[in-house]
């Protein structure tokens, strides 16, 4: 009697008992795997949400001590820096801000820690970690190898109106695409509050700073439309973040294509060639800070004239709240 009890609790697994043990504990794998990156999606979408409210409370920020919102960017030569960078003192980065050396180009070691330090509030978690490994700009041409994957990275672009160009020379100024400032403001029905030398205050936005959008997650196409190796970042719209002379970095428009264009500004999905289209990590959802600050996510197949109303200071529409 007690041989046989032994031998009973001697007993291990068998090979088939084995494996349906390993098929249940697959199964439930598979269930609970979707859940789990659900929950890390959902994690870093607010992350990413969180920053654009940080991104917003700067803007509002400089407007009650500048005046007026950022400037979209200050140049389009290799001294000139973007809204993301006048915004830096009002994202306790003044350390950052301080050091640039105007006098010098961007490029320049002297502006190493200006350009070339991290910022984890431009970063979308959803894509990526904040590095400073993006190309320098270097007049529409492949970079120095010294300047390649050495600039800091942004996941965000000022909405400048119905084309990311506004503010320079044919894009509804007469003003000359260089270091010179233009004299004339776009129309108010097709520009936006943050464009290239852009000095709109609050009380230029008719449409309402809760109506108009400031600030919106940028699209970045894996294959660009225009797919050069040797200027990836380039057509990517992806270069200096920090930097002014990169404006398909910076900016997007509501509006893609010529005027009269009835194509949406923002990217459908990430098989989207386009590098001046607004768009996300996130499924069917892109987010917009609006100049009073707030976030809300449009999805992604939002109606172009609703959009493009939204995206600029004037023009009296009237944009209904279930309408975005």
């Amino acid at each position: 009697m007690a041989s046989r009890r032994n031998n009973r609790m001697a007993r291990g697994f068998t090979l088939v008992e084995l494996l349906v043990v390993i098929a249940i504990i697959g199964m439930l794998v598979a269930l609970l795997l979707p859940a789990v990156q659900a929950a890390r999606e959902a994690a870093r979408r607010n992350s990413c949400v969180n920053n654009m409210k940080q991104i917003g409370l700067a803007v509002q920020t400089h407007h009650d001590v500048k005046k007026q919102f950022p400037m979209g960017r200050d140049g389009t030569v290799q001294t000139a820096t973007s809204w993301a960078f006048q915004l830096l003192p009002y994202l306790e980065k003044a350390n950052i801000y301080q050091s640039l050396n105007k006098l010098k180009k961007v490029t320049d070691d002297l502006n190493s820690t200006a350009m070339r330090t991290p910022v984890e509030t431009f970063a979308c978690p959803s894509r990526r970690t904040a590095a400073a490994d993006r190309d320098f700009d270097n007049n529409d041409a492949p970079p120095e190898p010294q300047h390649r994957a050495a600039a800091a990275l942004g996941d965000y672009a000022a909405v400048a109106g119905l084309d990311f160009m506004n503010g320079v020379i044919g894009v509804g100024v007469n003003g000359p695409d260089s270091d010179l400032r233009p004299d004339l403001r776009p129309e108010s029905n097709e520009s936006g509050a943050i464009y290239s030398y852009s000095k709109v205050r609050a009380k230029d936005v008719t449409d309402g700073l809760s109506n108009t959008l400031g600030i919106g997650e940028k699209h970045k196409p894996q294959v660009p439309t225009n797919n050069n190796p040797d200027m990836l970042h380039y057509e990517q719209g992806d270069n200096a973040f920090l930097a002014g002379d990169s404006p398909k970095t910076i900016f997007a428009g509501t509006r893609f294509g010529a005027p009269g264009s009835t194509v949406s500004g923002i990217a459908q999905g990430p098989d989207d060639g386009a590098n001046t289209k607004f768009g996300s990590e996130h499924n069917g959802l892109t987010h917009f800070v609006f100049l009073d600050g707030h976030v809300r996510g449009l999805k992604n197949e939002v109606d172009y004239q609703v959009f493009n109303a939204a995206g600029t200071i004037g023009g009296d529409e009237v944009v209904p709240d279930d309408a975005l």
